[in-house]
């Protein structure tokens, strides 16, 4: 199990400290049960999608080679949106870090991303988008 405290003398969620204790049983099951979600969201082809480019690709590259309302766009968005909600888990205490980090490559997903998400940021105007999957890519950097 993981337990989130709070830092002392600090309020931002950046400031957090996460307490691990070992992955259980409980942490592999989750991990399996978000790997099944992502397969059938399309994230695992997401992940492909954005391996495809050469270089990590800006919001308007992804959408000339994927148009919003595509299927590969939603597959990229599905890819996204399971690095959050798998980041969230983690910052509160629910999934394993260490063993998130052995299952997944976080900080390479998160650098073959960040340009989209920032843009999806930008584009929002609500800086909280995606910042749970970037605080777990750094952390493991």
């Amino acid at each position: 199990m993981t337990m989130t405290v709070p830092a002392h003398q600090t309020t931002a969620a950046d400031d957090l400290q996460i307490v691990q204790s070992p992955p259980t049983i409980a942490d592999a099951q989750l991990i399996l049960q978000l790997q099944m979600a992502g397969s059938i969201s399309g994230a695992d082809k997401g992940w492909l999608l954005l391996q495809a480019f050469e270089t990590a690709p800006t919001m308007s590259q992804t959408k000339k080679r994927h148009p919003v309302g595509s299927p590969e766009w939603g597959q990229i968005w599905a890819f996204l949106a399971a690095c959050e909600t798998m980041a969230t888990f983690v910052k509160n205490g629910l999934l394993n870090e260490a063993l998130v980090g052995d299952v997944f490559w976080i900080q390479g997903a998160w650098q073959k991303s960040e340009k989209i998400c920032r843009a999806m940021r930008k584009e929002a105007g609500e800086p909280r988008i995606m910042e749970n999957f970037e605080w777990l890519a750094k952390r493991a950097s």
